[in-house]
């Protein structure tokens, strides 16, 4: 059986394809506007990480339940509701814009909301998938999956710099709503099979035995060390940087930020799409942690460059390798893990690799308040993941020997 026709003819498959791309368009559109605001409207670029900060604390304390949630409940239930709420979070975005009120504080107490709705949803997404489709499928779904959200994580903010160009925030905001409606529809259509979920135990006791599968599965142990210090050093500098960088050094404008973020986006699509669709067999984790050398040393360059051009083709390159890295990760967990303990298990993983990351935006934030650079940011930090590449990689040739 073909296995591109086998997927699109799979009904519960194309609905959960299609909430997950149009909730990815609708959180990038989000997070763009949200930073724009921030750095140009209220000018507190210098708080800008603890916004970020405060929309990912709650997603990595409240991701663990929502992995035990969602081996217990219907997991599109979850993400049906998750939708809802994050509708209504825009509706009243809405009022405070129009009435004045949308401060700095209010903006850090929706930060708060949607990072907690997040937690719930992401764990439901995530473990839904390998009960949807056959295990020799996962890498195709999940190239495809990622993909069509790559290119709505490139489409938003390209998509909010063209309204905020020629409109205002409110009709970005309208566009947000409009997409998170189409998330909530599609999860009407997403049909799953009915599996015995035994709640003999309480969530509390359901939580310490997915922790104990995790930390007992010596690859996966692995890899979310690495990951962890990984996420550190990278994704804080970067995803913060970034609009740091179009107001700092380019002294640009919301375009210009679009470009940027869009080229990072664009480039996960080309790393998603190279690995869903050609036959080259992964080798493990040695490779892998040669990419992340990899990312450490594109860094390190983005922190050199000062033209729009080699930003975006550095970016471009980052998007390129993070992509591949995360498939590989996430395939190789789908396919080992039971299916019973999949909520556990990816919300685990999810909490495990972007714990540090509100951490980084902090110290980021500290740093920034102290007038260092966020070139110089970068800079050490590059530096910093080639030697933990490197550090890794000779440990595991020391295992492996």
């Amino acid at each position: 059986m073909d296995t591109q026709q086998s997927l699109f003819k799979n009904r519960s498959f194309l609905f959960l394809w299609g909430s997950g791309m149009c909730s990815a368009l609708s959180l990038s559109t989000y997070l763009f506007v949200e930073q724009w605001y921030v750095i140009h409207t209220l000018n507190q670029a210098s708080y800008l990480g603890f916004v970020l900060m405060a929309t990912l604390l709650p997603r990595i304390f409240l991701m663990l339940f929502g992995g035990v949630l969602s081996d217990r409940y219907k997991r599109s239930t979850i993400m049906r509701i998750s939708s809802a709420l994050r509708i209504s979070f825009i509706l009243c975005l809405l009022v405070l814009l129009h009435t004045d009120q949308l401060t700095l504080l209010t903006i850090l107490g929706f930060a708060l909301l949607f990072g907690s709705v997040d937690a719930f949803f992401s764990p439901a997404n995530a473990s839904l998938l390998p009960t949807l489709v056959p295990k020799e499928q996962l890498t195709k779904a999940n190239s495809l999956i990622q993909t069509s959200n790559q290119i709505a994580l490139f489409s938003g903010p390209i998509l909010g710099g063209v309204i905020l160009s020629h409109s205002s925030y409110s009709h970005v905001f309208l566009v947000i709503f409009g997409t998170l409606c189409l998330t909530l529809l599609f999860t009407y259509g997403i049909r799953e099979s009915k599996i015995k979920r035994a709640r003999q135990h309480s969530a509390l006791f359901e939580l310490k035995e997915g922790l104990h599968y995790v930390f007992h599965f010596q690859q996966l142990k692995q890899i979310l060390f690495l990951v962890i210090c990984v996420n550190f050093f990278f994704f804080g500098p970067l995803l913060l940087g970034i609009p740091l960088l179009v107001h700092d050094v380019l002294q640009g404008n919301a375009m210009d930020l679009s470009y940027m973020q869009g080229a990072y986006q664009m480039g996960m699509l080309g790393g998603a799409l190279w690995s869903g669709f050609t036959q080259k067999k992964e080798n493990g984790l040695t490779s892998s942690v040669r990419l992340i050398g990899a990312l450490g040393l594109l860094l390190f360059l983005l922190s050199q460059v000062q033209q729009i051009s080699l930003y975006l083709i550095v970016l471009l390159s980052l998007g390129v390798l993070s992509s591949i890295i995360n498939i590989r990760f996430i395939t190789f967990i789908q396919s080992q893990c039971a299916e019973q303990t999949m909520g556990r298990v990816m919300s685990v993983v999810n909490a495990a690799s972007n714990g540090l990351v509100p951490l980084s935006y902090a110290l980021l934030s500290f740093l920034l308040s102290f007038h260092v650079s966020i070139t110089t940011i970068m800079l050490y930090c590059g530096l910093l993941i080639i030697v933990l590449s490197l550090y890794f990689r000779k440990r595991m040739i020391q295992v492996k020997n």
